[in-house]
């Protein structure tokens, strides 16, 4: 008998495999119409991803730079991190810049949550915008962090040059200008001043 009420796609099975601390293989059999065959998808899981925009009371923006061994390279990024049990993305946030950059949070505000990757990864990354006070100076950082406290002109310079291509973060940049939490600024990434329109 064809099921009809059934909803679909509809996910018949999941098995999970612990690969580190860290990282999880999901593994899906979904159903996407009554009558076709399941087929079987995988994808990550770790805990919730979360990442701010920081500016700091004179205008400036850190920005870490790490050795990432998934991309056998040393990149720049926002601060960010996983979410430790009990915690709320929030009180991740807060605490990995202060890890991070040393800086204390006066303000944070949620952009939103989004999905990082809707095709490997299983979790939810959340973006914030956050206004900081201090130097950075005045707490040890994480080991094997660089930080780099840059005016919002750099970093578009940067994001365009390729020097900062982390894509999650570089969303961010956009999302935090589309929710009117930044500006870009009127001049051409090159350094030279923008034309104004004729």
């Amino acid at each position: 008998m064809r099921e009809r009420s059934a909803t679909f796609p509809r996910v018949t099975r999941t098995a999970r495999t612990v690969v580190s601390p860290w990282v999880t293989l999901l593994e899906r059999e979904v159903r996407l119409a009554p009558d076709a065959p399941p087929e079987v998808y995988h994808s990550l899981t770790q805990a919730d991803y979360v990442s701010a925009l920081a500016v700091t009371s004179n205008g400036l923006i850190p920005v870490i730079r790490q050795y990432r061994p998934a991309v056998e390279a040393y990149t720049w990024e926002f601060p960010a991190g996983t979410v430790d049990e009990g915690e709320t993305p929030a009180q991740a946030m807060t605490r990995e810049i202060v890890e991070e950059t040393g800086l204390h949070t006066d303000a944070l505000h949620e952009i939103g949550s989004y999905h990082p990757d809707t095709g490997r990864l299983s979790l939810a990354s959340t973006a914030f915008f956050a206004r900081c006070s201090g130097d950075g100076g005045g707490r040890p950082i994480e080991p094997g962090l660089e930080v780099r406290f840059v005016t919002l002109e750099t970093l578009c310079g940067m994001v365009q040059s390729g020097e900062f291509r982390h894509q999650l973060h570089v969303a961010l940049l956009a999302s935090a200008l589309l929710h009117g939490h930044i500006t870009l600024p009127n001049r051409r990434y090159d350094g030279t001043p923008s034309q104004s329109p004729r």
